[in-house]
């Protein structure tokens, strides 16, 4: 009996239906055993997550140092590409080493020192507020009795919170202090050994990449691993483009906010300058999560400078996002407003804070290749059309963005490129 072909691809294709239907019924139906499956690999592969987040982040500055050596030593003599990888490695962890023990040494004793003055000093700073609200609402019986029953609460309450809460639970603090130590030191261990694997995967990074390009062909031919390489190297311009510009810009007006508040002798310049540094890695909340609790900061202890500090915030963050932005980050991701505001939100609600930095470029991603999927289906849609209207069977054109999507058409010709 002679099978049709057709009838034999319709088998496999409803197989296969059938059988992914069934593994996705599988996963959700246990999302806590797999959670855990994953978090267990995730501690395990620890180092090797951190060597690669090193790694990755160390790349542009290893590949610019490599080739400057490599020219280097060509002017000078005889070709040693060996000697200006490894070179280029240990420059760049050096680099990276020097960054972190200054940032531990110069800005950690004093980051500490404002966060216990400021812990001491509340008591005193709310009296002093309470005083000088009562001199304008003094004669508003109601406010006032309000004001000092509050100022008087919120003294007492932090003595009896450690007589109370704080001496009897001591022991429990103790080995809360002692796992915490455990946590800690096991933290450390990895990053000293992802410091190590990092080392490797620079090393290895162009071994790995034609290895990777190997197993691609291999499995998906020369066009769609051709499509995927071109994905994955969109993938590295936006992470990396938009990761090393947020850190580059957020320096910057870390940097900028500690030289104005210095200026204007303003309390707690090293902790605001560097609460505002951190927080405006994250795009659109980041300025308002650092400057609302800065501005209550200098609230405690002068409301003027609290005033003055609000005006100066908001014209550095102006500057950021009108000049210095731009010029560092020049829009790589290619999303609109609504797009960054809404991948903030998702990802922060699902990741938290790693979320809120890294969802506007995974977002992108995401964005860009339902768009790539979405102009190859209106073409050959189009194809598909033309050819039945002549009778014949039209080609499927190559190009992915369609000659009439609206959406391609408005982007800007460096995306498309």
């Amino acid at each position: 009996m002679k099978i049709h072909s057709r009838y034999i691809k319709l088998m496999f294709s409803l197989f296969g239906a059938i059988a992914l239907s069934l593994l996705l019924y599988f996963l959700l139906s246990r999302t806590d055993q797999i959670r855990a499956i994953f978090s267990t690999l995730g501690g395990i592969l620890a180092p090797f997550l951190i060597g690669g987040v090193i790694a990755y982040i160390l790349k542009p500055i290893c590949n610019s140092l490599e080739g400057r050596l490599c020219t280097f030593f060509r002017r000078h003599g005889k070709p040693r590409d060996k000697l200006a990888a490894g070179l280029s490695i240990l420059l760049a962890l050096l680099l990276a080493v020097a960054v972190v023990t200054i940032l531990l040494v110069a800005v950690l004793p004093t980051l500490i020192d404002s966060i216990v003055s400021v812990a001491l000093g509340i008591p005193a700073r709310v009296r002093e507020i309470a005083s000088w609200l009562m001199q304008y609402v003094g004669e508003y019986e109601t406010i006032s009795n309000y004001i000092t029953s509050f100022t008087e609460s919120f003294s007492t309450s932090i003595p009896a919170w450690i007589n109370n809460n704080l001496l009897p639970n001591l022991e429990v603090m103790i080995g809360g202090v002692s796992s915490g130590v455990v946590s800690v030191v096991s933290l450390l261990t990895n990053v000293v050994m992802g410091a190590i694997a990092s080392i490797y995967i620079l090393g290895n990074r162009k071994k790995f990449a034609a290895q990777s390009k190997k197993i691609l062909y291999c499995v998906f031919g020369e066009k769609w691993s051709g499509r995927i390489l071109d994905e994955f190297r969109y993938v590295d311009q936006v992470f990396g483009g938009f990761i090393d510009g947020r850190l580059i810009d957020s320096t910057i007006i870390g940097i900028l906010c500690f030289i104005g508040m210095s200026i204007l002798k303003m309390p707690y310049s090293i902790l605001i300058s560097v609460l505002i540094g951190v927080t405006n890695i994250i795009p659109f909340f980041g300025p308002w999560i650092g400057a609302i609790p800065s501005v209550l900061l200098i609230l405690l202890v002068d409301p003027i400078q609290a005033l003055v500090f609000a005006v100066f915030v908001l014209i550095l963050q102006q500057f950021d996002g009108n000049i210095l932005g731009p010029k560092i980050l020049s829009n790589s991701t290619g999303l609109s407003g609504f797009w960054v505001l809404f991948s903030i939100v998702l990802f922060g609600g699902l990741y938290g804070f790693v979320g809120m930095i890294i969802g506007v470029p995974l977002f992108a991603v995401i964005y860009d290749i339902i768009r790539k999927l979405v102009s190859t289906g209106v073409a050959w849609r189009q194809a598909r059309e033309a050819g039945t209207q002549t009778g014949e069977s039209a080609p499927i054109p190559e190009s992915t963005p369609a000659p009439e999507d609206p959406a391609a058409a408005a982007e800007p010709e460096g995306e498309k490129a």
